[in-house]
């Protein structure tokens, strides 16, 4: 039986391949020659949603690979307005809602770690994302979304404390707090 890491690491590493192969319009772009940052990105997004999230996820990047899809190409080409967006599922808009509502608390929170002026790039990649996932993808990430909200969580603040963590920083407060004592000093200096 396949764990949750083992799931979560083939689902990353098939999105990076799909990642390495987008052919940008001026050359290959800087983050495509930093794979190990783009993982952790990676597992960090998808750690926090459910083992059936990333079940059908990875159902769907087989398949996608199989047809000769390339998810990373159709997202960039969305969100940069060369197609048109292509799936009507209406959850999209309402995960996308509740995932920029969680980042734009986040980032009040802790303005010194997440930028407030992100918001508008991160709805746009979310909603192009979200377009290259099956029905049963987006059920699944909605299914996430309404237990998060009952249980009264946030799962921009779970992703960017898993960062926080990865990064040696021990939380998102601990982060911020340094943040606000370097620059408090550096005014000072």
């Amino acid at each position: 039986m396949v764990t949750r890491e083992e799931m979560l690491a083939e689902v990353v590493e098939r999105e990076l391949a799909m990642f390495l192969e987008v052919r940008n319009r001026g050359g290959r772009a800087d983050c495509q020659e930093q794979p190990e940052a783009f993982r952790l990105m990676r597992r960090m997004t998808h750690a926090v949603l459910s083992d059936a999230f990333a079940e059908s996820y990875l159902e769907d990047l087989r398949r996608g690979e199989a047809d000769g899809r390339n998810f990373m190409t159709e997202k960039y080409a969305v969100m940069e307005g060369q197609i048109p967006p292509f799936n009507p599922d209406p959850r999209i808009r309402d995960i996308s809602r509740s995932e920029c509502a969680w980042r734009d608390a986040i980032a009040a929170a802790y303005p010194l770690v997440v930028e407030a002026d992100g918001g508008d790039a991160f709805r746009r990649y979310l909603f192009a994302e979200l377009q290259t996932y099956s029905a049963a993808t987006i059920g699944a990430y909605a299914d996430c979304v309404a237990t998060a909200h009952r249980e009264d969580r946030n799962l921009a603040g779970e992703r960017y404390e898993l960062l926080m963590r990865e990064l040696g920083f021990g939380s998102l407060a601990e982060r911020e707090a340094a943040m606000r004592k370097a620059g408090s000093a550096g005014a000072r200096g």
